[in-house]
């Protein structure tokens, strides 16, 4: 009976599988869309905003979207982003990252760098999803400019599109507040795309503080602002008027340079600390005041008004305010300013002391451990009639004393992790500090290890090899708060070394006050430290040289009494060599090459170089504000800390100017047309076939109406490089053919009004030869008191 009921209670489950419906077990169903930058263009090696859209139709979801994106062959990161969504719900992230390119070696990340797990990232699951699984934006070359508005009528701003910018690769403008489902950015990161945001008559202080803010931080670090003038242009722009460089006055009808006919305009006096950029007849029409590293630009009359945007040369005009700074990107060979560091610093910063345990107390224990086996342990042993426990005593004093020897020899690296940080830093004007970093770290155990900084220190990943095949993601996690932003590099080995890198800004952080003067081929009088910390190996850096002069503690003084055999101090030329690849004995050699890479490295990013000397030093604080979370580690610091400077001058009589006491600049004016200085030596070039502008420009100190010169020397090399120099009083350039040509008479008349020696390059390839050292100037005359 039994049996029966049995039989028949599994036969009706078996039958129940097929027949009874089943229920379907809920789960999640989400869709991404996704776009990146603005109008989904992008640049490369530059900061940006990422849009994604995520919908689910299917139950609950709780978890992490995840970007796994490369900037460079060897930066890049994963990129999490938590998320909440019920069934039916969606909703819309907005995200800034350091960079986003399609820089990928085969085995990388392939089809698919968007992922969703369920759960969080760390302890989660991958899910399948519906979209595109990459974010696939048009890339746009870092020398292509990128021109932002805010203006309530694009109409107003079209000729900015015929904008003529030398050495640019196009411009792309892009109405901010006329995109569809756009929000502007709120992080300073995402608008590191943008060379120039222009404002036109719009209320800027109606935007969310958030967005203010991001924008005020990114002019800070290097951005750029151009804005027109209206009766109510200081309400418009709320917080950003108090950087407004000019006074406005009355309303006029005034006649622009550049412009056919005359417009509506205010009076206007630029404010202290601006520099003018367009006047005529004491008319004031636009200045620049620095903001941190970056500039406000002020027009004193409306940018897009009819009367004056719709005249001919309105483009034209505008050029002059949009000039590129693509000086750096050549000189690096085309890479950002982190992808050169993470070699050119990052390979010399990897290197920690290893463990060692000296010679002589080496031998004093291999004496003491001889000692102690041989006479001692024998004689004891065999007092106490016990000479068989020597087979066990001896192997376990042996590895008692391997182990501490070991123990000994690596106490530092199994106490605490160690850190090394080595970056450079320049000094704007409101006493901030603007700069890069490489904060490498050496492990002490297997795992997980955590970094924390606030929104002003960008943080990204150095992959331990440009070949690898792991996705970034699964190395490196960056992870972003309201005040501040995480990065965990994920999975360790046990002593293993990995480096995160980034751009830092300090606001309020101090600076030098430099009081000095230059007469009779001396320099003199003080420098003196408002750090918070101490610096040491204070030098003026002018030319290639460098004038020690000494260290310095908080709120001391520099005496200055140096002679520097010349009338004038030259601006800071390119100095340095890489240590990349060269060996490096002991910790000596080691801080000695840390500092070399940072010469080598920061001209390039100074804002002031080729125009202006500067007093630079070194700090082994730790004023990079990133922190290791969970754990204390051992930090090694050394940060180069520049300030550019005008010393005053005593000049009078006869003066003499060498190629170095210029500033110089050289732009490709043809469509291969490509420039690297390749060496140490300022003069020695890599030129591609082209034409090329090679300028020298008077130091700003000097000044034109007190000076007359009788007589210009242009040194050229011949090789394959024809030279040609303009003739400012006919605006004719003419050939130079001698290997010294000197001009005695005429010597006036090839230094334009604003102080500036022009000649034109032309490279040609017939002797194979693509590296040439390129003309240098010398001028002698007489300055006047």
């Amino acid at each position: 009976m039994h049996k029966r009921l049995l039989a028949f209670l599994v036969f009706a489950l078996f039958i129940s599988l097929f027949i009874v419906p089943q229920v379907t077990l809920a789960a999640p169903q989400i869709t991404v869309d996704s776009s990146a930058g603005f109008q989904n263009k992008v640049k490369y090696e530059k900061g940006l905003p990422l849009q994604f859209t995520v919908t689910n139709q299917g139950s609950a979801f709780s978890g992490d979207l995840v970007l796994s994106y490369s900037e460079t062959y060897n930066l890049g990161a994963g990129l999490a982003m938590p998320i909440e969504l019920a069934e039916g719900e969606s909703k819309t992230l907005q995200i800034a990252s350091s960079g986003l390119s399609d820089m990928y070696y085969t085995g990388g990340p392939g089809d698919q760098n968007i992922f969703v797990f369920e759960g969080g990232w760390e302890d989660g699951k991958s899910i399948a999803f519906k979209g595109a699984k990459m974010v696939q934006p048009s890339y746009y070359s870092p020398m292509t400019l990128f021109v932002a508005t805010l203006t309530d009528n694009p109409d107003r701003l079209l000729p900015l599109k015929q904008l003529a910018v030398p050495a640019s690769e196009g411009v792309e403008v892009f109405h901010l507040n006329q995109l569809k489902n756009f929000s502007l950015p709120t992080e300073a990161q995402a608008w590191d795309m943008i060379d120039y945001l222009v404002i036109d008559e719009f209320a800027f202080s109606d935007l969310p503080d958030p967005a203010q803010q991001a924008i005020l931080q990114w002019m800070q670090q290097g951005g750029n602002m151009i804005v027109g003038s209206s009766s109510s242009a200081e309400a418009e722009l709320g917080s950003l008027s108090e950087y407004l460089p000019l006074e406005l006055g009355n309303s006029i009808e005034a006649a622009v340079p550049g412009l056919e006919k005359p417009v509506p305009a205010y009076e206007a006096v630029a404010r202290e600390g601006a520099a003018v950029k367009l006047q005529k007849d004491g008319q004031v029409f636009a200045a620049t005041q620095p903001v941190g590293t970056g500039s406000l630009t002020q027009l004193s009359f409306s940018l897009g008004d009819e009367t004056v945007s719709a005249q001919k040369g309105y483009s034209k005009m505008m050029s002059n305010f949009f000039p590129t700074s693509l000086n750096a990107y050549n000189s690096m060979g085309g890479q950002s300013i982190l992808d050169y560091m993470s070699y050119e610093v990052g390979d010399v910063n990897e290197l920690f002391d290893s463990f060692a345990v000296s010679r002589p107390f080496i031998l004093a224990v291999i004496l003491l451990y001889i000692l102690l086996i041989v006479p001692v342990l024998y004689i004891v042993l065999k007092k106490k009639d016990k000479r068989e426990y020597a087979w066990f005593i001896i192997p376990g004093v042996a590895l008692l004393t391997s182990i501490g020897l070991f123990a000994y020899g690596a106490k530092d690296r199994i106490g605490n992790p160690q850190i090394q940080q080595t970056g450079f830093f320049e000094v704007d004007v409101d006493s901030g500090l603007n700069g890069y970093y490489v904060n490498s770290l050496l492990s002490n155990r297997g795992g997980n290890y955590q970094f924390t900084a606030p929104s002003s220190t960008t943080m990204t990943y150095r992959m331990a090899s440009e070949f690898s095949g792991t996705q970034p993601y699964l190395s490196a996690m960056m992870e972003k708060g309201a005040a501040n932003n995480q990065m965990t590099l994920r999975d360790m080995r046990y002593w293993s070394v990995e480096s995160i890198m980034g751009q830092s800004y300090i606001e309020n952080s101090g600076d030098f006050t430099i009081d000095l003067e230059v007469a009779e081929e001396k320099i003199s009088g003080t420098i003196r430290n408002n750090f918070p910390f101490a610096v040491e190996d204070v030098s003026i850096w002018t030319g290639t040289r460098l004038l020690d002069l000494g260290d310095l503690n908080p709120e001391q003084e520099l005496a200055v009494d140096e002679k520097i055999q010349s009338a004038i101090l030259s601006p800071a030329a390119a100095i340095g060599q890489s240590y990349g690849y060269m060996p490096i004995a002991d910790l000596k050699e080691l801080e000695k090459a840390r500092r070399q890479t940072l010469l080598s490295t920061s001209y390039e990013q100074m804002s002031q170089n080729g125009k202006t000397p500067y007093v630079i030093a070194y700090t082994k604080d730790a004023i990079v504000p990133i922190t290791l979370e969970n754990q204390r580690a051992s930090v090694d610091s050394i940060h180069l800390i520049a300030q550019s400077f005008k010393p005053k001058l005593s000049l009078s009589g006869e003066i003499t100017l060498n190629a170095d006491a210029f500033g110089m600049g050289i732009t490709g004016t043809t469509t291969n047309a490509y420039s690297e200085n390749v060496s140490t030596d300022p003069y020695l070039y890599y030129l591609e076939e082209g034409e090329y502008d090679m300028i020298y420009t008077l130091p700003e100190d000097i000044e034109k109406d007190k000076s007359a010169w009788d007589e210009l020397s242009v040194i050229t090399s011949g090789q394959s490089l024809s030279v040609s120099i303009l003739n400012a009083d006919t605006g004719n350039y003419e050939e130079i053919t001698d290997s010294n040509k000197k001009f005695t008479d005429t010597a006036k008349n090839y230094v334009g009004p604003e102080g500036t020696i022009k000649l034109k390059l032309k490279m040609s390839m017939n002797s194979g030869n693509p590296e040439v050292v390129v003309p240098k100037v010398k001028l002698k005359g007489v300055i006047t008191p």
